[in-house]
C-alpha cells in the first residue's frame, strides 16, 4: 500500500475506533460508571473484596482503558482492604476507595474504618446493597443471601464512623455521588465517607454517559493574627514553655516548621514521635518535659495532650491548635484551654515564625540560654537512662521489647519506614525525618498495621517498609490475606512480631487493681501456650526467622533485611520479654 493510501486510511480507522469506544462507553453498566467516576475524581487505586453485586463493574474493568479507571487491588479480606487503603491514602495524600460486599463486608471493614475516622484519613468505603426487587430487573434477587443480607438501614451501621454517607437511588446519580464523596473526604478535617449502591444500579446498562463535575476541596480559615501574636508573646516570656503534639508530623511541612520554631525559641516538644514523626528525637528539645513545671503549653494537633490521671498542669496558659482544636467528635474530652485556634498546624507555625523573624516579638537572650541549658541537661539524662536500660538487658541476655526495638533500628536501612501497631518502643530508635514512622491510630482497633504497611509500600514502592506487630495483633491482621497481597502485587516488606505470649496491655491494666506480679501467668491474659509465629510465617511463604536471645535477634534481623532488599518478604518472630 502506498504512503498516500496509508495516510488516507489511518483517519478512517481512528474514527471507527472512536465510534466503537463511544458505543462501548454508552453501554457501560452502573459499575463501570463508578470506575470512570472514581478516576475522574482523582482516585487512582481501589481495594476490593468482591461480591455478587459487582458483576457489571468487573466486566467493565476488563474493557475500559487503564487511563479511564483506577487500578484494582484485590484483597482476601475486608480488614486488609481497609487497612491498605488507610496506608495508601497516608502516603499518597489522596483519597482511596474500598469496595466490599454488602453488610458482612461493611461489618468486616468497620474496625479499620473506625481507625481512619479517629485519625482523619480520607477513605471512600463503597458497598453493594442487596437487591430491592425480587424479579423483573437486571440485578433482582437470585440467591438465598439476597434476602438474608437485607437490613433496615445500612447507613446507620456506618454513620458513627464517617463524615458523610449516601445510598444512590439510580445509576445516573453515581458521578455526582463520587464527586461529593471525594470532596467531603478530602476537605479538612479529612475522614472516611460511605456510598451504598444496590445490585440493580450496579448492573443497570446506561443509555448515555453522565456528566461529572470535579470535586472541590475546601480550605480551613486563617488563624486570627491577634490571637497568634498573643500566643507568640506568651511563648517568648515563659520560663518553661512546652509544645505538645501527636499528629502534626503527618504534614512534612509542619515537621520542618516545628523544628525551626523549637530551635529558635529553645522550646520543648513533647511526643516527638507519636502517631507520626512530629519532631526529631535526636534534638535536645525532644526530652519529655514536666508539664507541672510548664508556664505556657501549646497543644498542636493532639487528641489527648496529656493523661489527666497522671499529670494535670494548673495555673498555666494553655492553647489548642488544629483542624478540630476542641475535638468535637468526642463525647467527653475534659481539657480546658485559654485559646482554641482552628488552623492547619503548618499555617499557624508559619505565622508564629514570621512574628519572631520580623522582630515583632522578641525573646531575651538570657532566657533562651537558660531554656537551652535545661533542655540539653534533661535530654542527656533521658538518653542515659534509656541506654542504661538497654545495657542491663544486654548484660542479662534478655530480649526485651525495648532492646528488640533498638536492634531493629540498628538493622534497618537508612530512611526506612516503620509501621507500629503497639509493640515497638520508638524512643529506642532515632527518627529525624518526617514520614518514616506511623504509629497506631487513636481508635486502637487491632488489625491495622499489616495492611497499612502494604498500602504504604504500594504508594511508595522504592521505600523499605517494615511493620511491627504483637503476637495478638498479628492474628487480628489476618496475615494470610496480607501475605497474599504482598505476593500478588510484588510488595516485599519486613514483618517483625514481638511475641510475648499474652495481651500485654491488658496485663498492665491489672495494676489498676493492685496487681504487681507481672511475671505470674494470668488466665485470660496470658495465652495457654505461645504462638509459633515462625512456623506460620514459613507456611505463608515468608522468609522466616526466630530469635529468643539478643545475639540471635541481631543475626535474624540482619538476614531478614537482606531478604527484603532482594525482593523477598520476610518475617522475624522475636520471643521477647516484657519490660517491667
Amino acid at each position: 500500500m502506498s504512503k498516500g493510501r496509508v495516510l488516507y486510511v489511518i483517519p478512517i480507522f481512528r474514527k471507527l475506533f472512536d465510534a466503537v469506544k463511544a458505543f462501548w462507553m454508552q453501554m457501560l453498566s452502573g459499575g463501570g460508571l463508578l470506575l470512570v467516576s472514581l478516576k475522574k475524581a482523582g482516585v487512582e487505586r481501589f481495594f476490593i473484596n468482591s461480591g455478587t453485586e459487582y458483576s457489571g463493574l468487573l466486566l467493565d474493568y476488563m474493557h475500559l482503558n487503564p487511563s479511564q479507571r483506577p487500578e484494582m487491588i484485590v484483597c482476601l479480606s475486608e480488614t486488609t482492604a481497609a487497612a491498605a487503603a488507610y496506608g495508601y491514602s497516608l502516603m499518597s495524600e489522596n483519597a482511596s476507595a474500598v469496595m466490599v460486599h454488602t453488610v458482612p463486608g461493611v461489618a468486616n471493614a468497620l474496625p479499620n474504618l473506625f481507625n481512619a475516622h479517629t485519625a482523619s484519613i480520607p477513605i471512600i468505603l463503597i458497598s453493594g446493597l442487596t437487591s430491592y426487587s425480587s424479579r423483573g430487573l437486571r440485578g433482582s434477587r437470585k440467591i438465598r443471601v439476597h434476602w438474608g443480607q437485607d437490613v433496615r438501614d445500612i447507613r446507620d451501621l456506618v454513620r458513627q464512623f464517617v463524615k458523610w454517607d449516601y445510598v444512590v437511588t439510580e445509576a445516573a446519580e453515581i458521578p455526582e455521588t463520587v464527586s461529593r464523596a471525594v470532596e467531603v473526604a478530602m476537605s479538612p478535617p479529612q475522614g472516611p465517607v460511605y456510598i451504598g449502591i444496590h445490585r440493580e444500579h450496579f448492573m443497570a446498562n446506561l443509555e448515555k454517559m453522565v456528566d461529572q463535575r470535579p470535586p472541590i476541596v475546601s480550605q480551613p480559615p486563617s488563624p486570627n493574627p491577634s490571637s497568634v501574636k498573643k500566643i507568640a508573646e506568651k511563648l517568648a516570656s515563659s520560663n518553661y514553655p512546652v509544645i505538645l503534639t501527636r499528629s502534626a508530623g503527618r504534614n512534612a511541612k509542619s515537621f520542618h516548621l516545628l523544628k525551626s520554631l523549637a530551635e529558635r525559641l529553645c522550646v520543648r516538644v513533647n511526643y516527638a514521635v507519636a502517631d507520626y514523626v512530629n519532631f526529631p528525637n535526636t534534638s535536645i528539645f525532644s526530652a519529655p518535659a514536666e508539664l507541672r513545671r510548664a508556664d505556657c503549653i501549646v497543644v498542636l494537633e493532639s487528641d489527648v495532650p496529656w493523661l489527666p490521671a497522671e499529670e494535670w498542669p494548673t495555673d498555666v496558659y494553655r492553647v489548642s491548635v488544629g483542624l478540630d482544636p476542641l475535638m468535637t467528635r468526642m463525647n467527653v474530652w475534659g481539657y480546658g484551654f485559654d485559646e482554641a485556634v482552628y488552623s492547619e498546624a503548618s499555617q499557624f507555625l508559619e505565622m508564629l515564625l514570621h512574628l519572631f523573624d520580623s522582630g515583632s516579638v522578641k525573646v531575651g537572650k538570657d532566657l533562651l540560654e537558660e531554656r537551652r541549658a535545661l533542655a540539653e541537661s534533661d535530654w542527656r539524662r533521658w538518653r542515659r537512662d534509656l541506654e542504661e536500660g538497654l545495657r542491663q538487658d544486654k548484660s542479662r541476655g534478655l530480649l526485651t521489647k525495648r532492646l528488640a526495638s533498638h536492634l531493629l533500628g540498628e538493622a534497618l536501612p537508612e530512611n526506612s519506614i516503620i509501621v507500629n501497631e503497639y509493640s515497638l518502643r520508638p524512643d529506642y530508635l532515632f527518627f529525624d525525618k518526617p514520614g518514616t514512622y506511623f504509629g497506631e491510630p487513636p481508635g486502637g482497633s487491632l488489625g491495622w498495621g499489616l495492611g497499612a504497611a502494604l498500602g504504604i509500600k504500594l504508594a511508595k514502592p522504592e521505600a523499605f517498609v517494615s511493620v511491627v506487630l504483637g503476637d495478638g495483633s498479628f492474628v487480628f491482621n489476618n496475615p494470610v490475606s496480607g501475605a497474599a497481597l504482598s505476593r500478588w502485587y510484588r510488595l516485599p516488606f519486613l514483618m517483625v512480631v514481638f511475641n510475648d505470649g499474652c495481651w500485654w496491655d491488658v496485663k498492665k491494666s491489672l495494676a489498676d487493681m493492685g496487681f504487681s506480679e507481672f511475671e505470674k501467668k494470668v488466665e485470660g491474659v496470658d495465652f495457654p501456650e505461645p504462638l509459633d509465629v515462625y512456623s506460620m510465617g514459613r507456611g505463608m511463604g515468608f522468609s522466616s526467622y526466630v530469635a529468643e536471645k539478643p545475639e540471635d535477634a541481631v543475626e535474624a534481623l540482619g538476614k531478614a533485611v537482606a531478604d527484603v532488599l532482594k525482593g523477598v518478604s520476610a518475617l522475624v518472630d522475636l520471643r521477647v520479654k516484657a519490660d517491667f
